[in-house]
């Protein structure tokens, strides 16, 4: 999709508009991700455990930014899992994540030679 630019009366901003959220590994996740079901046991599993589990390993408290999957489900993990989810502020989700797209870019470079 392209890039749609728009002036306001202060800038020029370009807005970005994807048609697919990219952030998921499989297309078909988007679509648990968006569900009731998964939207409900998220919110009541936030609201139990509203504390980054990273953070308050290295004894610091910090407020959770999103429940995230401790076994990726693209891997295996089960989604709807209770024991598969921990709260996670949003440095640490970004540094999980980044440690697991970089595994999954090195596990297909290795099987692709």
């Amino acid at each position: 999709m392209p890039n749609i630019p728009y002036v306001t009366k202060y800038k020029h901003t370009k807005k970005f508009v994807t048609k697919n959220n990219k952030s998921y590994s499989k297309p078909e996740h988007a679509k648990l991700y968006n569900s009731r079901r998964w939207r409900g046991l998220r919110n009541l599993y936030y609201k139990r455990n509203p504390l980054c589990v990273e953070c308050s390993n290295n004894n610091i408290l910090k407020e959770g930014y999103c429940v995230d999957h401790i076994k990726p489900v693209s891997e295996g993990g089960a989604f709807y899992e209770w024991s598969n989810l921990q709260t996670l502020c949003r440095t640490c989700h970004a540094k999980k994540t980044a440690r697991e797209v970089n595994k999954r870019i090195r596990y297909n470079k290795d099987n692709n030679k």
